[in-house]
């Protein structure tokens, strides 16, 4: 019974020693001793679907921080951007959003430094042909069929990759964006007139 009892207990602490637990570590539990931020400069307020052009910020930058500053050596912990991911939440009430969509990356931010990412893509012009930003074209009706309006808003929410030159792999923070799409600057008002 006792050698039971014991095995029991043993297997037990294994065992909530495999479960995920809460971490203070808001950088991270990845091996890495650095971790990426990125912050937007000059966003857009709003993404006119009628230009057909890829949604773009003029700047991002991104940062390259230790986790614990003063700890260990800073040789080769220069991160190189590998990718990015965009994934889309709507704002506005409406459920389905924009597909995520991943974006290459190549840029060099080094360790306690910054890099600046200009005009980078975070959501491509094929993707403004698609649900549910297709609805607000005036040849499908020029209205989002979940809320009624002639715009849809979405949160994009980023996350970079990259690795340390010595090759530990770096995953970034999320940073979030909230953009509103509209066909054109006019369909607002065109379509309060129409309902008149």
């Amino acid at each position: 019974m006792k050698k039971t009892t014991s095995s029991v207990l043993a297997l037990g602490a294994l065992l909530l020693s495999l479960l995920p637990g809460c971490s203070t570590n808001t950088q991270g539990d990845d091996a890495a001793p650095v971790f990426l931020s990125g912050e937007f400069t000059e966003l857009l307020l709003e993404k006119l679907l009628v230009e057909g052009t890829p949604v773009q910020f003029k700047t991002t930058t991104l940062r390259c921080r230790l986790k614990v500053p003063g700890a260990g050596a800073l040789q080769f912990l220069d991160v190189q951007l590998d990718s990015y991911y965009v994934r889309w939440t709507r704002l506005d009430g409406g459920t389905k959003a924009s597909e995520g969509q991943p974006f290459g990356g190549n840029v060099i931010v080094p360790v306690g430094g910054t890099s600046t990412l200009n005009n980078y893509q975070y959501m491509t012009a094929d993707a403004l042909l698609r649900s549910p930003l297709d609805q607000l074209y005036p040849f499908n009706g020029g209205i989002d069929r979940e809320t009624g309006k002639t715009s849809i808003r979405q949160a994009g929410h980023v996350i970079w990759y990259g690795h340390t030159l010595s090759g530990q792999p770096v995953v970034s923070n999320e940073a979030t964006f909230d953009l509103t799409f509209r066909y054109s600057a006019a369909s607002g008002r065109i379509e309060g007139q129409l309902a008149r």
